[in-house]
């Protein structure tokens, strides 16, 4: 048989037998191509239960962090952001006191006390926001999720104040009472400056000047401000693992978090 003839039976062969295959495969073609889409688009959405968990995991992250950068020694003290002073109040004690011998060293170890019972009382917060974290609800996970800024912080805020502030309150009650000269404490200074003050204000020349009490009460005003400083360092690890993809450490997280918009 010529070669040409060979040839081109070859070639009409192959066409019938690839439109054979063609005409019967193509139900099976579209049927795989379908099922492909469904699977690729199964995996980019999220199931309820992985908004709950992957945001919960990340929460638990920043909790952890957060609290572990506190309650490490001189946590509160040495990050400017979270360092408990006194109140405004106290400005005519801390300024008077530093003008004598030793005086600036005293104020010093008053306020890097106060910081330290912070510290230690940061150590046993853990379980009060795992608590919080167990009672979120998957309606709770997706607001927070589809949220801007700090929405996880706030919930918490909402979930946690009122445990954390007794916590804190035992550790500074006991800081601001403790005596540091004689019978001299920073609760006993306090109350001093405070009552004096508040007899000059209540004076008839007081009130020509128009001088208000303070009615501040010390170890709520610094229990306020250690418990803010809590809120402050979970608030900035929800935000790095919201706006910086390499602090979303688990897959489940990088998945989470690229539907949070």
């Amino acid at each position: 048989m010529p070669k040409k003839v060979i040839h081109s039976s070859l070639i009409a062969m192959v066409c019938a037998a690839t439109s054979i295959a063609l005409t019967g495969c193509s139900a099976t073609s579209s049927s795989s191509l379908s099922s492909l889409v469904s699977k690729t688009t199964t995996s980019s959405t999220l199931t309820q239960t992985e908004i709950a968990t992957g945001l919960k995991e990340a929460l638990n992250i920043g909790i952890r962090t957060g609290i572990k950068t506190l309650s490490a020694k001189n946590g509160y003290y040495n990050d400017l952001a979270t360092r408990i002073g006194l109140p405004s109040e106290a400005l005519v004690i801390t300024k008077n006191v530093s003008k004598l011998p030793g005086g600036e060293a005293l104020v010093t170890k008053v306020v890097k006390n106060i910081n330290a019972a912070a510290s230690d009382a940061a150590t046993q917060a853990v379980p009060i926001f795992t608590t919080a974290l167990t009672e979120m609800t998957i309606a709770d996970a997706k607001t927070i999720l589809k949220s801007k800024g700090t929405a996880a912080t706030d919930y918490f805020k909402t979930k946690t104040k009122t445990p954390l502030k007794k916590l804190f309150g035992g550790y500074i009650d006991k800081s601001v009472k403790k005596k540091l000269i004689g019978d001299v404490s920073p609760q006993s200074c306090w109350n001093t400056m405070t009552s004096q003050w508040n007899e000059v204000a209540t004076s008839s020349v007081g009130r020509i000047a128009g001088f208000t009490t303070v009615k501040t009460d010390l170890t709520d005003y610094l229990t306020d401000k250690a418990v803010d400083g809590i809120y402050y360092k979970v608030g900035e690890q929800e935000t790095k693992i919201r706006t910086d993809v390499s602090a979303r450490t688990t897959a489940l997280l990088k998945k989470v978090f690229a539907h949070q918009s």
